[in-house]
Formats: structure tokens, C-alpha cells, sequence
């Protein structure tokens, strides 16, 4: 990726701002004819196409003005997509209502397997989860698959409906009961597709 001027990150949050969302990613791609100026919206709430459209012709125009990125390239603005990771406070609020499986992950006691692994193992069975080494009663990928990974941290899937974020947590209803996910612990999450 090329380095862009500072003037370029400024020209497309006033556009995006003046339209309600905000620039989340802005990256120059690619070489000669073939760059493309990649800008990627976001709001709290999903970003409607025709907002995209609008901040899409905002920004092309006050680019053409500004001309801050010398010789051409292609425009090209998004919104993040239903595979993007999710990752913070953040990506987890624009979820709330939706169904999403987050992958947990706690360190192991001295970084390695013991007793207190084998309690966070008999604590996720409990509560219907499989741990790493452990394939539970999910494999399928659903509700308490087991995710793998790095042997001194136990890792383990929990879906539900994200019914509520604040500043330390995830809060998912899973099976009519409400569970908190320490942001702490997310390795990762993802929304479940409804097809």
C-alpha cells in the first residue's frame, strides 16, 4: 500500500461526516493505471447504499478539486461486509439483534495446561461449550465448537443474539439466558448468516 497524504484522510471524513458516517479504512492499492483509492464507511447503525453513493460523488469531486493524490487511480468506497471480523466494543454494537459466534480464548494458568485449564474445561461443559482439546457436543461449528489454536490459551465458540455492549463486555442471549463476554476474551467474532 502507498502512504497518502494527510489531506486525503482529511477531505474524506468531512465528506463521510457530512453524510453521517465515518471513514473506518482508507488505503491506496495497487500500481500505475491500476491504483485504486480505497475508502471504507461505517455508522453506528448499518450504512444505507445510497449513502454510500452520495459520499462516492462528494469525495470524487472534492478529490478532483483538492487533487491531493497525484496521477490517476479508481475511487472506490464500501462498507465493511457481514464477513468482516469483529473485533471491539464497537463492531459488536452495530450487531445488537443480530445472532453472532464469538471465539473466547483465557490464558492458561502459567501459560500452559494444569488444573486451572481443566477447570475452565469443566466450567465451559458445563455451560455447553467444547474447549480446545476437547470436542464437546458441538463439531459442527455451532454453539460451543471447539476453535483450536495455541496450547496455552483455551479457546472455545459461543453463539447467541448480541443483546447489549458496554465498555468491558459483550452480552449475548444464548438459549434465553443472557451470558457476558469479556471483550478481554474475544479472539474473534463473526455474524451468523441467516441463508
Amino acid at each position: 500500500m502507498t502512504a497518502l497524504p494527510s489531506h486525503v484522510q482529511e477531505l474524506a471524513d468531512r465528506v463521510a461526516g457530512g453524510h453521517g458516517v465515518e471513514v473506518l479504512e482508507l488505503n491506496l492499492r495497487g500500481q500505475g493505471r491500476g491504483r485504486v483509492l480505497s475508502v471504507v464507511l461505517d455508522a453506528e447503525d448499518p450504512v444505507e447504499a445510497d449513502v454510500v453513493e452520495l459520499v462516492s460523488k462528494d469525495l470524487s469531486r472534492a478529490l478532483d478539486e483538492a487533487d491531493p493524490v497525484a496521477g490517476s487511480y479508481t475511487l472506490e468506497v464500501s462498507t465493511p461486509g457481514l464477513s468482516r471480523p469483529l473485533h471491539t466494543r464497537r463492531d459488536f454494537r452495530r450487531q445488537r439483534g443480530h445472532q453472532v459466534t464469538i471465539v473466547r480464548g483465557r490464558p492458561a494458568p502459567d501459560g500452559g495446561p494444569g488444573e486451572g485449564l481443566e477447570g475452565h474445561h469443566r466450567a465451559a461443559r458445563a455451560a455447553g461449550a467444547a474447549t480446545d482439546g476437547d470436542p464437546g457436543p458441538a463439531t459442527d461449528g455451532g454453539p460451543g465448537a471447539a476453535t483450536g489454536g495455541d496450547p496455552g490459551v483455551a479457546t472455545f465458540s459461543i453463539q447467541g443474539m448480541v443483546v447489549d455492549v458496554d465498555d468491558e463486555a459483550v452480552v449475548l442471549e444464548v438459549d434465553g439466558e443472557q451470558v457476558r463476554v469479556p471483550l478481554s476474551e474475544v479472539v474473534h467474532g463473526k455474524v451468523v448468516l441467516p441463508w
